[in-house]
């Protein structure tokens, strides 16, 4: 649990009211760090009537980077266990020298990640509601087009029909198939389109795949990291309740 420290304070004045000499002599023992597990007091020339201690570290300017350096080292390392539990050891910490300071820092915190994530989901399904739209619009698209090309089928058949059925006229013959010539292009041209629909939408479905997989593993490790942090304080807590 560390060492023990001792703290002295003397005091050696006279008395503003009748100049009798007074001393005061204040001890505070340390043990483990923070805590104050012992005090004393004596005096010389007057009585104590309260005394008030407590404990306050400053700490150093390089402590700061450590802590961030050690944290951050097993989370480039995807070792969510034991950022888990330096996160944990460090928030205990900082709660014990400054308790208002890190509940508030650590309450905005808490607030900050929810209203990203809430961001991000909604984000996602907009993203999907999106993608959603864009394929019933060339379903629509595909479908009208289909009906297109049946129509156009259908007048093939016709013409075919109407040239089985009518041999008496050599010219109207010839006519028909002019017509059948002119059709087939258009048939042709319309399937290309559809090719290109169906292109276009395969292109913005694999885009929106990778997107809403990318959000997906993002969500699925930062729910990990909250999940591990959680085990790891609440056997931080019952293990002191243990000790207690």
């Amino acid at each position: 649990m560390g060492a023990e420290t001792q703290y002295i304070a003397e005091i050696e004045e006279p008395c503003h009211n009748c100049d009798q000499e007074i001393r005061l002599e204040f001890e505070v023992w340390e043990y483990p760090d923070g805590i104050i597990n012992y005090t004393n007091e004596k005096s010389e020339g007057a009585e104590i009537l309260d005394d008030r201690f407590s404990i306050e570290h400053k700490p150093d300017k390089d402590d700061g980077i450590i802590e961030a350096v050690k944290l951050a080292k097993p989370l480039l390392q995807f070792r969510f266990d034991k950022f888990s539990e330096q996160f944990v050891d460090f928030w205990i910490s900082r709660y014990r020298k400054d308790a208002k300071t890190t509940t508030v820092v650590s309450a905005a915190s808490i607030f900050v990640a929810a209203v990203a994530l809430g961001i991000s989901i909604y984000n996602s399904e907009q993203t999907r509601k999106s993608n959603q739209a864009k394929t019933q619009d060339f379903k629509e698209q595909y479908l009208l087009l289909r009906t297109t090309q049946e129509n156009l089928t259908d007048l093939e058949a016709f013409i075919l029909s109407k040239k089985q059925e009518i041999s008496v006229t050599q010219d109207l013959l010839n006519k028909l198939q002019e017509q059948k010539a002119e059709i087939e292009p258009i048939v042709t041209a319309n399937q290309e389109v559809v090719n290109a629909l169906f292109a276009q939408q395969r292109k913005e479905m694999e885009k929106g795949l990778w997107l809403e997989r990318g959000i997906s593993f993002a969500l699925g490790v930062l729910a990990s990291l909250i999940a591990s942090v959680i085990w790891h304080f609440v056997g931080r807590l019952k293990k002191r309740d243990e000790e207690n």
